[in-house]
């Protein structure tokens, strides 16, 4: 299996972290999370993309090993997601990318080709939209919001696998591997998720007002969404929306996976190695 480098880059005032595969000479892929998310999401995906790309996966301020906002409710925004972002592909001397976004990860991508036209030049939407389902984002919002402390990771990993069952994994060294990589220890000895708080308060008071139908109708590089077959954030009626917006898109619907896939079987690389090669 390659070998990852974990970066701490200087990016709009902190210290982000950024987990890298490949070769620096070969072109750029830019891996990014979900809205609790962190880099380490990519581990099991990164390395089927290095014979090709380098790999870029970072974690958002707030996030994993990154440092937190002083200012949240300006900082944990797409916006300063966005510059983050276009400062880190700076720090790697990275003119343009191709890009697979989870959820957040997504929509920040989707910001970046409106805000910046040639800087993406393939974008993956995994389980993500100009538009959300009202009754998924409230279903988001009763958890993020909450902070709980875990005596053991036995009990992290229940948890964990309450909250993403949707992403579809199967087997338990999955989850057991997502399980330590989501939390922290604290001073006292307990776990807790690995994100600021904060971080899900700005997302719970502003997600409300959320609409990217203009940013999405005006992509004007190649798009492809992958979309979980029993997603409630992104259910049919919104990917059908977005299929008569682009006809061109191609769509990989997952059978038996909600919000979101977790990108973690043959079909799913696939799909998106032949998207990106095209």
């Amino acid at each position: 299996m390659p070998a990852f480098r974990d970066h701490f880059i200087p990016c709009c005032g902190y210290e982000v972290h950024v987990r890298t595969w490949g070769d620096p000479q070969k072109p750029a892929l830019v891996m990014s999370h979900g809205l609790a998310r962190l880099a380490d999401d990519f581990d099991h995906v990164a390395p089927h993309f290095t014979d090709t790309y380098f790999v870029l996966c970072p974690s958002m301020i707030g996030r994993g090993l990154s440092g937190w906002a002083k200012n949240p409710d300006r900082e944990y925004t797409l916006p300063f997601y966005v510059a983050q972002t276009f400062e880190m592909l700076e720090h790697f001397r990275i003119s343009s990318c191709k890009w697979i976004g989870t959820s957040m990860g997504g929509l920040i991508g989707l910001a970046m080709t409106a805000e910046a036209a040639g800087w993406i030049e393939k974008l993956v939407l995994n389980d993500i939209g100009p538009e959300l389902d009202t009754a998924a984002v409230a279903r988001i919002k009763s958890y993020v919001g909450a902070t709980p402390e875990f005596e053991t990771i036995h009990d992290v990993e229940e948890i964990v696998k309450l909250i993403y069952a949707p992403f579809g994994i199967t087997d338990e060294a999955t989850w057991s591997f997502i399980s330590a990589r989501s939390v922290r220890r604290l001073p006292n000895g307990n776990f807790m998720m690995h994100y600021d708080p904060e971080v899900m308060r700005v997302f719970a008071e502003h997600i409300d007002s959320f609409d990217a139908w203009d940013q999405f109708n005006a992509i004007s590089c190649p798009v492809m969404l992958i979309s979980g077959a029993k997603s409630d954030l992104i259910p049919p009626a919104i990917v059908e929306k977005m299929r008569e917006q682009k006809p061109e898109m191609p769509i990989l619907t997952v059978a038996n996976c909600g919000h979101a896939p977790h990108l973690n079987d043959e079909e799913q690389i696939k799909a998106i190695k032949a998207f990106l090669a095209d």
